[in-house]
């Protein structure tokens, strides 16, 4: 009887798994940037996709399962996608995505306070033959400003589900995940109830090339020869690409030419302009959102708002920003106090020489107990750095970051910054690749894909690579030169000085066109303490997974060179360029080890700092800020830019960093400065 139960119990297991690998849907979240779509991501999935108060945030393509009533859902979190029509490299990504056949349904995650500027997206893909659910979500906000919307007509007009979500609150997560399970039964009810469905009208003339090109589209594809013609009109080289694998294309572009010259102004921009009166229609005829007041310009927030973009005022918000959270937070607190209290005291006192006596009593090799407890042991030289150095100064830099990006600050910083960014061929929205890359410069250099040119990408890159030190680095060098308080400042001119040269010549040599700006300005929030100590942790993990390791790694190959004296022979060769810019040969090894981190090479100076003058300080601090960027930082420089771009600005950092530490050094020594 037993083994009979068992037996129908396995039999329905087994039944059950192969009904849930039987249902495998494929769903494809999309959305413009900063609607909570990555949090929704989070919410349905349990995984740990950012989430920032700022666009860009997912550059990277994330993905999840989540089983609802056992049916198992593959979901895919892509860039964030204002519309088909794309601008950016991380818009194409989304759209490729979009055109792709793999996927069964996409959902569309729009801010429901701003329904009028994503709904156009929603009525491309129903055009486009998706199946869509919209996701109308911070419904929280929504409601909160006194408006309404009537969903259900919404859907039975659009003929697709529409589900209401606060994803911050987990409101609306399980209907989510119930119409996603339940796609077909419950389009097909909105379909059979709906009496007239909105179908997108671009006006007779448009209407009739449209035609014209779709009559000659003859191959099946994954979206509807009405689209394909659409985009085509429009001039999309997706599109074409698509096309030109199953049609004779040499007819198919004569038609198009033909249907493009009856338009005296570009079809993309009369598409954009019907699909927005659609918009205006959505918004007015289903929400009240016309009827309430959504921006209060007497709000405490707002008011903070329009002086964080204040040419004078707004700088000086920056200042207070740079001094209170980079210098007294991460640079006195963390790398002064934290530091001096787990090098010397934890690592000093305790852990270091507790593993040199057990090391020595159990390991009779010296060479062996070198590698281990030597002057570039594991234990004495990586992990002392890894937790002893840099782990305090980049935790305290992670929980500043995440209240700046969890603010709305960011955003209202690219806005202040955009007239001067423009003279060096940059845009406003360069701002946070390069605030991201004073925390990672490696994931500021992915996040380059949010800029809108190849030209703007390839200065960013170069200036970060050869000018903004990482959160480590920085904070080592506050506390490097926190005892001469005039050669921070000299150190923050230089760089200052190399940032805006470096832009200018960029600006005037790097082929391509000036980018535009265009950035919503999200809400301002308070920071939530659960947001800030989640994604500090998260980062702080990721932090430890991928550089202890390479710490480690980099005091075996140091121990493994100065075990066969090529270590030595190293410094003796870089010596004498080191003497040359007026430093000791003590400081030699920091710009080797510097060739693998630069946070790990200023590390190394913490060590001798009391060997050094004011003015040494000074100049080692600038020559390591300029220096090559870390091995991990080349190596998304070579996949993001290429290997000639990545090539180039390594031998430049090299060039570059010992030039102005010569030239630092001869200048104040010329002039007998004491620091």
């Amino acid at each position: 009887m037993g083994k009979d139960t068992n037996s129908k119990i396995d039999l329905e297991d087994e039944n059950s798994i192969n009904n849930d690998k039987a249902y495998r849907k494929n769903v494809l979240l999309i959305g413009s940037p900063n609607v909570g779509k990555s949090l929704t991501f989070n919410k349905l999935t349990g995984m740990t996709a950012m989430v920032s108060n700022y666009p860009g945030t997912t550059v990277d393509i994330d993905e999840g399962n989540f089983t609802y009533e056992n049916k198992t859902v593959h979901l895919t979190d892509p860039p964030g996608l204002y519309d088909l029509n794309t601008i950016t490299e991380e818009e194409r990504v989304a759209k490729l995505l979009v055109l792709d056949e793999q996927f069964d349904l996409m959902v569309h995650v729009v801010d429901a306070k701003n329904i009028e500027k994503s709904i156009d997206l929603t009525l491309q893909l129903i055009d486009a033959g998706k199946e869509v659910i919209l996701v109308l979500n911070m419904m929280d906000e929504f409601e909160k400003i006194g408006a309404t919307i009537d969903a259900e007509r919404l859907s039975q007009d659009l003929g697709i589900p529409v589900v209401l979500t606060a994803a911050a609150e987990n409101r609306g997560l399980d209907e989510l995940k119930h119409t996603i399970v339940n796609y077909d039964s419950i389009e097909d009810q909105i379909v059979s109830e709906s009496k007239t469905l909105l179908d997108v009208d671009y006006g007779k003339s448009i209407e009739i090339a449209i035609s014209e090109i779709k009559d000659n589209i003859k191959g099946n594809y994954p979206v509807s020869k009405r689209y394909l013609a659409v985009s085509l009109l429009e001039g999309d080289e997706d599109s074409e690409d698509l096309v030109k694998e199953k049609e004779d294309y040499a007819v198919l572009s004569k038609v198009i030419d033909a249907q493009k010259d009856k338009f005296d102004q570009p079809v993309k921009y009369l598409t954009k302009l019907k699909l927005a009166d659609y918009a205006k229609h959505i918004k007015s005829e289903y929400t009240t959102i016309d009827n309430v007041n959504v921006q209060d310009k007497d709000s405490l927030g707002e008011k903070l708002s329009r002086i964080m973009i204040h040419p004078i005022y707004g700088l000086i918000i920056l200042a207070c920003v740079l001094y209170f959270g980079l210098y007294l937070i991460v640079g006195v607190l963390g790398a002064g106090i934290l530091v001096d209290f787990l090098e010397n005291t934890i690592f000093g006192q305790y852990i270091n020489p507790a593993v040199t006596a057990v090391v020595v009593k159990y390991i009779p090799w010296v060479p062996i107990q070198n590698l281990f407890v030597g002057e570039y042991g594991i234990v004495t030289l990586g992990l002392t750095y890894g937790f002893g150095i840099i782990l305090p100064i980049v935790s305290l830099f992670f929980i500043v970051f995440s209240i700046l990006e969890d603010s709305g600050y960011l955003p209202r910083l690219a806005l202040l910054v955009d007239n001067g960014f423009k003279k060096i061929g940059l845009s406003g929205r360069s701002v946070i690749p390069f605030v991201l890359a004073v925390g990672c410069g490696s994931m500021a250099t992915m996040v380059t894909r949010t800029l809108e040119t190849r030209r703007e990408r390839n200065i960013a890159t170069m200036l970060m690579a050869l000018t903004i030190p990482c959160s480590a680095q920085l904070g080592v060098i506050m506390a490097l030169l926190s005892q001469h308080q005039n050669a921070i400042w000299i150190w923050f001119a230089v760089i200052l000085f190399n940032f805006v040269v470096i832009g200018f010549l960029a600006k005037r040599f790097v082929p391509g066109a000036q980018p535009s700006f265009f950035m919503e300005l999200p809400p301002l929030r308070w920071p939530k303490l659960s947001h800030i100590a989640k994604k500090t942790w998260t980062r702080l993990v990721m932090y430890i997974k991928e550089l202890i390791p390479i710490f480690i790694l980099i005091s075996v190959i140091i121990w493994a060179l100065d075990l066969c004296g090529i270590f030595q022979w190293i410094i003796s060769c870089i010596s004498p360029v080191v003497n040359a810019i007026g430093l000791p040969t003590s400081t030699s090894s920091s710009f080797v080890l510097g060739f693998f981190r630069r946070d790990f090479g200023a590390a190394g100076l913490m060590t001798i700092q009391n060997q050094l003058t004011g003015v040494q300080l000074l100049v080692a601090s600038v020559t390591l800020t300029l220096f090559l960027p870390c091995v991990a930082q080349l190596m998304i420089m070579i996949k993001e830019r290429g290997v000639k771009l990545a090539g180039l600005i390594a031998v430049m950092s090299i060039v570059l960093a010992f030039t102005m530490g010569f030239i630092v050094n001869l200048i104040l020594t010329s002039l007998h400065v004491v620091l």
